[in-house]
């Protein structure tokens, strides 16, 4: 994250954490990858909700991987998406047929 005031530059590297821990072994173009489908997802959806994306008009050294955004106030969410359900989750459904 780059301030540029009231924007802000968002960069996607290629390297790879657990719990906080950055490791050794980066995935090439991971950043890219993220950054396009962040892209895609933002450009599909504006139609329905408001979104941080200003511009994929960034600095050419992070070309592919970096995004201007506005500053926004964070609503905390967090949502898992699995291809499987288990434990609880399991039962529940099995139970109600929902979760």
């Amino acid at each position: 994250m780059y301030d540029l005031g009231d924007r802000l530059l968002m960069v996607a590297s290629d390297r790879i954490s657990a719990y906080d821990v950055v490791l050794p072994t980066a995935i090439p173009d991971k950043g890219k990858v993220l950054t396009a489908l962040s892209v895609f997802w933002f450009e599909r959806s504006a139609g329905i909700v408001r979104n941080h994306l200003v511009s994929t008009e960034v600095p050419a050294d992070v070309e592919g991987r970096g995004l201007v955004v506005q500053k926004v106030e964070i609503f905390p969410v967090e949502c898992v998406v699995r291809g499987y359900l288990s434990g609880s989750g399991w039962r529940e459904y099995s139970r109600d047929g929902e979760v």
